[in-house]
């Protein structure tokens, strides 16, 4: 391969290429504990990212749809039925990664190089990406509800089954638009006779990978992200912003927001460890350390654990969240 033409980096697979390579290149120091024990610990740790996120989605993928078929056949808002069929999609989302992704990066973490083939190497690496933003993007859709419902109350507009299939599908489309150079460039590649699952591009195609990833597919929905909540506190918090709303209405939206607001707060929070460990990568800036070694590691299980956290944070922030999982468990307890 040639090193100075192209640009190899791995892509939220870190432990399959830098694990290995470091494994390979020298010998690093743990008080009492080889590279691979230590390799087996954050196994572990995804493990119990996959047994709890497991847990956490189904229920509250049961409560979702549950709440929605209740929504659906009464007089609730288009807003809260919109809502609920995007918190769905976002669970899907979430689901889709947890069950492919996750058990992947387990056993990547127990094997020295990447065993699993070019197959898996291209599909889960794509997939993560291409989940990854399908969950941002129904975040911000869900957003701009919360903006409309608060800044906006009289606003009306139809959700019909089509226009909300319509949506949930954009935001995988657009998510998967993000995933496409990961599916063209994605490879396994032998080096010291060992395989290894990379995002092998340019100096060129990686700048322009960059602009995309960062540039288009980023940055500017941050920023409507936060015209949206800057008008949002005006609103309901500053009150700077005069919109007429019940005390019980202007409740149910300050609770609904902060729920929204730290999903996706902590979202961004858990991802951008790992998206600077790529960066580093990308620009071969990331030393080959012990303390990169665990750097990298430990953003991959913070970067992945977030699956898990999403309905641990609905369940503790939402009372409609909690009544609807004691109303699933009561009903699961009066058919027993």
């Amino acid at each position: 391969m040639d090193s100075q033409g192209t640009t190899s980096f791995i892509l939220l697979a870190l432990n399959s290429s830098i694990n290995s390579s470091f494994h390979h290149s020298q010998s690093f120091s743990f008080p009492g504990l080889s590279v691979m024990q230590v390799q087996y610990i954050f196994a572990f740790f995804f493990g119990v990212i996959l047994v709890v996120g497991i847990v956490g989605n189904v229920l509250i993928l049961l409560v979702l749809i549950d709440s929605l078929l209740s929504s659906t056949s009464s007089s609730s808002s288009h807003i809260s039925i919109m809502t609920g069929t995007l918190m769905i999609n976002l669970t899907i989302s979430d689901m889709t990664f947890l069950l492919y992704n996750v058990p992947v990066m387990l056993f990547s973490f127990v094997f020295e190089d990447w065993v699993m083939g070019s197959a898996v190497c291209i599909s889960s690496q794509s997939m993560s990406m291409w989940t990854m933003f399908c969950s941002f993007y129904t975040m911000v859709a869900t957003s701009i509800l919360r903006y409309m419902a608060v800044v906006h109350p009289t606003w009306s507009f139809s959700t019909s089954k089509t226009q909300r299939l319509l949506v949930c599908l954009l935001t995988w489309l657009m998510g998967f638009t993000i995933s496409i150079p990961n599916w063209m460039h994605q490879k396994v590649i032998q080096i010291d006779e060992a395989d290894h699952c990379m995002l092998l591009m340019t100096e060129h195609e990686t700048f322009w990978y960059f602009v995309l990833f960062g540039g288009v597919a980023f940055l500017p929905f941050v920023l409507l992200l936060l015209v949206c909540y800057f008008r949002i506190i005006q609103s309901i918090w500053c009150g700077r912003i005069k919109v007429v709303h019940s005390s019980g209405n202007l409740q149910l939206n300050k609770k609904a927001t902060v729920m929204i607001l730290t999903v996706l707060i902590v979202f961004i929070i858990m991802w951008i460890p790992c998206s600077v460990i790529i960066f580093l990568s990308a620009s071969h800036s990331l030393p080959h350390t012990a303390t990169a070694f665990i750097a990298s590691n430990l953003s991959s299980v913070l970067a992945y654990s977030n699956c898990s956290v999403s309905p641990l944070i609905c369940f503790s922030l939402s009372d409609q969240f909690q009544a609807g999982l004691k109303k699933l468990f009561k009903r699961g307890f009066s058919r027993n």
